[in-house]
């Protein structure tokens, strides 16, 4: 399936032989159309500040400033994929949202799969913009098993933070979906009218509150989640709401 909106694709790669295997690839694809290719993040930055990119495909290890770096130091960051001949950097560039990660040295079907999945992303983010906000904000988007998930804010029914990790228990979900985020994170996406942090490892949907102890609280399947001292206040405010 080809997308109607080209993707604007930027190129980093400080090699110059992996550079022209790089863009030669992103030629081969109908969907992908290539603004600019870089040999340093500092060159590629200046790109960034002067054409739309959809898209960014870099390469890690660089001088000067290394693509981890790069990417980190971007306010607004397009999709990013990784391209790198060390494995290890694998869960450092999902820490970082990217959509993907291509370990040198990649074949064009390695690469025709990677785009797809840009393409998918890029699918989700322009119907997203098109949206309303009132609508944006009834789904959140999140990695999980290597794709990106919409998980519908009516269906969630608390979520547990795990480190680096989450857990996000859904009602039509009878497993917890898995993604690389804090819950600090998390917590700034979501609603604070509907969603309330109620533990330092615990955000629950206030709609699927059935029961409040002193210490916890009991929700619609049963389930029972550990109240902080902090979060007290907050939720004690949210039930004299509901008198």
């Amino acid at each position: 399936m080809e997308t109607n909106h080209p993707i604007r694709t930027l190129a980093v790669d400080d090699e110059p032989l992996a550079l022209r295997q790089l863009t030669a690839y992103i030629s081969r694809v109908p969907f992908l159309q290539l603004v600019g290719q870089c040999q340093s993040a500092i060159e590629a930055s200046h790109v960034l500040e002067r054409e739309s990119v959809d898209v960014l495909f870099c390469d890690i290890n660089m001088p000067d400033l290394n693509g981890m770096d790069f990417v980190r130091s971007l306010t607004h960051p397009p999709i990013i994929v990784f391209t790198t001949a060390y494995s290890e950097y694998a869960i450092e560039g999902f820490k970082v949202e990217a959509t993907d990660y291509l370990l040198k040295p990649f074949s064009f079907a390695e690469f025709s799969q990677t785009a797809e999945r840009v393409r998918q992303r890029h699918e989700l983010l322009l119907k997203a913009a098109a949206t309303t906000t009132a609508d944006a904000r009834e789904a959140i988007y999140v990695r999980a098993d290597r794709s990106t998930v919409a998980i519908a804010l009516s269906t969630i029914r608390y979520i547990q933070g795990m480190g680096e990790y989450l857990r996000i228990y859904t009602t039509d979900q009878t497993r917890p979906i898995i993604t690389l985020l804090t819950l600090k994170a998390m917590e700034e996406r979501l609603p604070a009218e509907r969603f309330l942090r109620v533990h330092r490892s615990y955000i629950v949907a206030l709609a699927d509150i059935r029961k409040v102890f002193r210490s916890r609280v009991e929700l619609s399947d049963g389930s029972e989640i550990p109240v902080g001292d902090m979060a007290r206040s907050a939720l004690d405010a949210w039930l004299r709401s509901k008198k």
